[in-house]
């Protein structure tokens, strides 16, 4: 897409729609007009790269009713529901390219249920919480004929006895005859907040956000120079035992033009937590909220809330699972833009502020935004555990990254929209109002 400007208009050329089509705008963009031109010029995707997040409830962790017994004590008390969530991953998450897996048990008659399952679709990496008796951790599935492929997986420590998973992924693109681009994922699974003072609470998760935000620069920046993720510690496929490798990767090599990062996982805390504002002050969208503000400013009606993803230990019905995405781009002179070309702030007062496009899941000016996300209706209450497969309810977003057309053997850089479509308006956004501006946090 072009942009031209004339006295007092603004044309824009769009390719997607034919061949020297445009559409004439004034000069600059009424706001109304912004958010449904981002999603009118935006069509859904079909192949969209899908990501999952989904807490398991290990068995470890489960109390058998008013007994003072965890759930892992006994054979037909843990394997009827492990069958059961293997089962629905399988069935109703299998077409997910990437799992994350929160509260994964360390026990090999559990991982073989899970082999069983779906082992022939999945590439599985798990690491495992630090401490004495502490038999959980995070654990990641790649799907073998997905839009991904592993490439590796280390661990951070967040806590005392708390771990980030860093996930290092790269595109399966053998067929497309350029440079695979890498994606960078964290799964994590943040403290609860079990202090009497939510300040303190707040504070604990806002710094595990961090080290897991500086975790991801550094998982990039350990990566070989040739792409062959030298610096890793790998699962091999399908099992729990760690073993250091080069890659698992195919031979594909990397795109150092730009990336993909990925915060997924139970925060035990919801997207008004200092810990989600910290994520989303780095230029992170979450997707849930991405997908409302697309609703309310379409106005064509839905749901703008992803709902509750969790019942705790109290009863308390919460949203707590998130996805949070962000791309980065490789500026033309050595430097790294994390907008692809959007300016993302607002000149008078650049702390604080958050982009209408990202708001609206716009990443970078080349396309990639987030198309949608959804939660999976799971009971999360019950009497068996073929009723309540888990606490927690799986959250899928969806994910538009387009692949550059094709100059030769290089990809050539195109904007799908100029950064001038998406900033164009100054106004605080609020659930009422259309979204389009810089937000005030």
């Amino acid at each position: 897409m072009t942009k031209s400007a004339g006295e007092g208009h603004t044309t824009i050329v769009v390719a997607r729609l034919r061949p020297s089509s445009s559409i004439r705008f004034p000069s600059p963009l009424p706001p109304p007009l912004l958010p449904l031109l981002l999603l009118l010029l935006h069509p859904d995707p079909v192949d969209a790269l899908t990501i999952t997040t989904f807490n398991i409830l290990a068995p470890v962790h489960r109390s058998m009713n008013s007994l003072n017994h965890r759930e892992s004590e006994r054979d037909d008390w843990w394997r009827p529901r492990a069958r059961g969530v293997a089962d629905y991953i399988s069935r109703r998450l299998g077409d997910s390219d990437v799992i994350m897996l929160q509260e994964w048990w360390f026990d090999d008659e559990f991982a073989s249920i899970f082999d069983i399952a779906m082992g022939e679709d999945f590439v599985r990496v798990a690491e495992r919480r630090p401490g004495p008796g502490r038999d959980d951790g995070l654990c990641c599935l790649v799907r073998k004929a997905g839009k991904l492929e592993l490439v590796g997986s280390t661990s951070v420590r967040t806590g005392p006895q708390r771990i980030a998973q860093i996930v290092h992924c790269r595109e399966r693109r053998s067929n497309v005859g350029c440079d695979a681009r890498d994606v960078y994922l964290a799964n994590v699974h943040l403290s609860y907040p079990g202090d009497s003072d939510p300040d303190v609470n707040e504070r604990r998760q806002a710094n595990e956000a961090t080290i897991i935000l500086d975790a991801l620069t550094n998982a990039r920046r350990a990566r070989g120079g040739d792409g062959s993720g030298g610096g890793y510690v790998n699962t091999n496929e399908n099992t729990t035992t760690t073993t250091t490798t080069t890659r698992t990767a195919s031979t594909t090599s990397a795109n150092d033009d730009g990336w993909l990062e990925g915060i997924c996982g139970d925060f035990n805390s919801d997207s008004t937590g200092l810990a989600a504002t910290i994520v989303e002050s780095f230029g992170f969208a979450n997707c849930a909220s991405a997908h409302a503000e697309q609703v309310l400013a379409g106005g064509v009606g839905g749901r703008v809330n992803v709902g509750v993803t969790h019942m705790d230990h109290l009863g308390n019905r919460v949203s707590v699972d998130h996805v949070f995405l962000r791309s980065v781009v490789r500026g033309g002179v050595g430097g790294i833009d994390d907008g692809g070309g959007i300016d993302r702030t607002n000149n008078n007062n650049n702390n604080n502020k958050r982009c209408a496009a990202t708001a609206l899941g716009f990443l970078d000016a080349r396309g990639t935004r987030i198309v949608g996300i959804r939660r999976g209706n799971i009971r999360l209450e019950g009497t068996s555990s073929a009723e309540v497969l888990s606490d927690h309810r799986p959250v899928t977003a969806r994910i538009e990254w387009p692949i550059y057309d094709m100059d030769g053997k290089r990809p050539r850089r195109q904007e799908v929209l100029n950064s001038d479509v998406y900033i164009n308006a100054t106004m605080p956004l609020d659930p009422l109002e259309p979204a389009w501006g810089i937000i005030d946090e």
